[in-house]
């Protein structure tokens, strides 16, 4: 039996085995209380804990990534670890399993990509991206007892890769993914209203439009949405929850999405606490509630804000403790430190601004062709162009150098203002902001080895030939899964990079290219 635990969080039951998927059940949310689960689960969350208390079946949880709405710590501290084992891909980056060995769980199994691990009748594949700005994994869990295939992606986004899956763990009777937004663009950064709209209804189209192409291909009896959104209770985001239009659409709008665009599937929109039994006739689903759907009423939103209030308050008292001046300091010193190991070879001529709101006359100014680092007026001479800016409270840097949140978190929280001049993406500084100072060094080095790239394919386009770069400038996907839109964009399976070939192959409010060249010569 598979049951629904909340947000990407599922609990596959056998008679020998438990197997939990991403928990995210405390009550402290995830990315420093910014986000919090909708509908809530912390109840089934005590109930789980309750359930690992008495059972004598064996127990894994499969953590998929450290996200902190996939890698609820203070939920698992609160379990009893001497009856766990953790299952969780092999990363570059070991922070995962180190985390998980300090809490003296029975096992840790750090898994390679596509290696089949096989826990009494499960065989289970777990499926890793790892290229330094993006690290995740899903999973797939064969049970050759039920002869049943569940596939769990979550947030992964290895749409490019399906065919391989598929090869490997045979029909799919369950897949869930992701289908909503969980980045900080467009929500963190200063657009007019207007524009602000325009974007969110792009990226929404957009990835509902992936989500569909990859169920089909999948084909599954049931697909579940899941993974997101999350609501938002700090008092300082609560307004995105009813923003007329955003990257969060409800798993109800999808599911309507899907009843109109696509057949043969069935559409589970699930709540915490939503059984489904596979059997030979079928897949039984069953919800905790008569009415489901009422769950998801933006209106409790503010009954479930109080719930959390004091959990709020005591981090909104710590944000006010902190002293502008000494944090303005301590940002500088923290920043130069990541400076040391970014080493790009190519040029770039953006500057990034960092600037505290409490402090008016001076901010932090990065040169990245000359890396050098240095504070000055807030109105300085190297002009409006080129330039990409961040801005946000002390207190809530503060908790950054602090250690309460990494810088991961803390962009994920949308605790802060961005503005680009020209508005285009840029890898190499959204790695930057993104990245712990002790990965700098490896992200870099992938991202010089991704530039550096020659391998080339041939693509048809609006019935054009053109030879391309293989992999995508963003992270590295093939493009030769990549679909095409409007007869002249080639767009990117993985994260929807899209690329003008009548441009030559230049990226679309990006700062990258796939250097596309037109075969035949003349365009037509």
């Amino acid at each position: 039996m598979l049951t629904f635990t909340g947000h990407a969080g599922f609990q596959y039951e056998t008679e020998n085995t438990i197997i939990l998927m991403d928990p995210w059940m405390s009550r402290y949310g995830a990315f420093d209380q910014a986000w919090y689960q909708f509908p809530p689960n912390h109840k089934l969350g005590d109930e789980i804990r309750d359930l690992i208390n008495i059972t004598e079946k064996d127990v894994y949880i499969y953590i998929s990534h450290e996200h902190k709405d996939h890698f609820d710590i203070p939920y698992l501290e609160t379990l009893d670890q001497s009856e766990i084992n953790y299952i969780t891909p092999k990363f570059r980056r070991d922070h995962v399993v180190k985390k998980l060995t300090e809490l003296k769980p029975k096992e840790v199994y750090a898994l390679e990509d596509s290696s089949k691990f096989t826990v009494a009748d499960l065989d289970i594949y777990l499926f890793v991206d790892d290229n330094e700005l993006n690290r995740d994994s899903g999973i797939g869990i064969v049970d050759n007892k039920s002869d049943s295939t569940i596939l769990n992606l979550n947030d992964c986004k290895i749409y490019d890769r399906i065919p391989e899956l598929i090869n490997l763990i045979g029909k799919v009777d369950i897949f869930a993914c992701q289908f909503s937004g969980a980045v900080f663009h467009p929500v963190a950064y200063d657009y007019p209203e207007k524009k602000y709209a325009e974007i969110s209804k792009s990226k929404v189209e957009g990835k509902f439009g992936s989500v569909k192409k990859v169920i089909e291909e999948i084909h599954p009896r049931v697909y579940i949405p899941s993974a997101g959104p999350p609501v938002f209770l700090d008092e300082s985001l609560f307004h995105i929850n009813f923003q007329e239009s955003n990257i969060f659409p409800s798993p109800l709008i999808f599911r309507d999405y899907l009843h109109q665009n696509l057949s043969e599937v069935e559409v589970c929109v699930p709540v915490p606490g939503t059984n489904l039994i596979m059997n030979e006739e079928g897949i039984d689903i069953t919800h905790p509630v008569s009415n489901p759907e009422e769950l998801f009423d933006l209106n409790t939103l503010e009954s479930y804000q109080s719930s959390v209030k004091a959990i709020l308050k005591e981090r909104k008292d710590s944000t006010e403790s902190y002293d502008p001046e000494l944090i303005f300091e301590l940002l500088l010193k923290e920043l130069k430190s990541k400076l040391l190991d970014f080493k790009i070879t190519h040029d770039m001529e953006v500057v990034l601004k960092f600037s505290i709101n409490e402090i008016a006359d001076k901010a932090i100014y990065i040169d990245f062709n000359d890396l050098n680092i240095f504070s000055d007026s807030v109105e300085n001479s190297m002009g409006p162009n080129n330039i990409y800016e961040i801005s946000a409270s002390a207190g809530d840097i503060g908790r950054l150098l602090d250690g309460y949140q990494n810088w991961d978190d803390f962009m994920l929280s949308f605790r802060h203002k961005l503005h680009r001049t020209p508005d285009v993406y840029q890898v190499a500084i959204n790695g930057f902001l993104v990245m712990e100072k002790e990965d700098i060094n490896a992200f870099c080095s992938n991202l010089m080895k991704l530039e550096n790239q020659k391998e080339r394919i041939t693509v048809e386009v609006g019935g054009v030939d053109y030879s391309i770069d293989k992999f995508c400038p963003h992270q590295g996907t093939d493009l030769s899964a990549a679909s095409v839109e409007d007869g002249r964009y080639l767009v990117c399976p993985k994260h929807r990079w899209m690329f003008d070939m009548e441009d030559g192959g230049k990226a679309i409010e990006a700062d990258a290219t796939i250097n596309a060249v037109d075969l035949d010569g003349d365009g037509s």
